[in-house]
């Protein structure tokens, strides 16, 4: 029988990459939506990108696409949420595994 924090870590790894990606494509998306430099062309492959490649695409254009957001907000994003969901996989290996 799983433990109670089991459980609750469980349900964070199940539950926290699908937060990350609405976040990181709703973020992306937001700001591209919000940029008056970007020309059609580019605006709907950055779309497509986000859309098609799950993780990555949001990723690649924060990284490559000249975000308009500070770099402090794209890293808290990025790299904060990836850091909580390796910590809630690292303690559920440590708690006995997550059921």
């Amino acid at each position: 029988m799983p433990t109670a924090l089991q459980m609750l870590l469980g349900l964070y790894g199940y539950v926290l990459p699908t937060l990350l990606y609405v976040l990181w494509s709703t973020l992306a998306l937001w700001d591209i939506g919000r940029r008056a430099d970007l020309r059609p062309r580019p605006t709907w492959l950055w779309t497509l990108a986000i859309f098609l490649l799950p993780f990555l695409g949001p990723v690649l254009y924060f990284l490559l696409g000249k975000s308009t957001l500070s770099a402090r907000l794209r890293a808290l994003s990025c790299g904060g949420g990836a850091a909580v969901y390796v910590i809630v996989l690292a303690l559920g290996a440590l708690s006995g595994g997550v059921s």
